[in-house]
């Protein structure tokens, strides 16, 4: 009886022995593939982060200064840039009325959390109060506060109808520059 009582103890020591050096081989294993991964995503640093539904605000003093937001974003963070679909771009003046910018697909650039520039390409429409613009390409510069538009530009809206290349808007001092090529036509007041 004493032979197989050890017997028997001797075998659940063996076991549970195993079933220990089997835990701790399948730990070791895990920390090592948790490493390589690591160490793999250190090598890319440019790896990118999907996001439906982007959305970015900036608030200052209690005031909304900008908001971008899109259908899908994607960020790359080692160059500090987001591929934007469908984004919009609305800035807000400090009297309450908004600039928005919207395109098809676009890109911002950030300077570590601040926005440094937004470029929208793509069926673009700005809207300002009764005006509406229209190009192809657009870009919003953060550090002088102006929407740039290299190409041609069309503006409607309130009586009148411009055509013109090389526009830029100042959007605080609401002060609108077609640099080439622009024409004008104004329409009566209906009554």
């Amino acid at each position: 009886m004493r032979s197989r009582l050890r017997w028997l103890i001797a075998a659940v020591l063996v076991a549970v022995l195993g079933a220990g050096g089997w835990m701790l081989a399948r730990d070791a294993r895990a920390r090592r593939e948790a490493d390589r991964s690591k160490a793999a995503l250190d090598v890319m640093p440019d790896v990118a982060q999907r996001v439906q539904n982007f959305r970015r605000v900036k608030v200052e003093n209690g005031r909304k200064v900008w908001e971008i937001s899109a259908r899908e974003a994607q960020y790359r963070e080692g160059e500090g840039t987001v591929s934007v679909r469908e984004p919009q771009v609305a800035l807000f003046l400090e009297d309450g009325r908004e600039v928005s910018l919207r395109g098809t697909s676009g890109t911002v650039f950030l300077q570590g959390r601040e926005l440094d520039r937004v470029e929208v390409a793509g069926e673009i429409a700005v809207r300002f109060d009764k005006y509406t613009m229209s190009t192809d390409q657009a870009a919003y510069v953060a550090e002088r506060g102006v929407v740039v538009a290299p190409g041609t530009v069309r503006i409607q809206g309130d009586g009148l109808d411009i055509h013109g290349t090389r526009m830029e808007v100042d959007v605080e001092a609401q002060r609108l520059t077609l640099a080439e090529h622009v024409q004008v036509t104004l329409w009566p007041k209906a009554g």
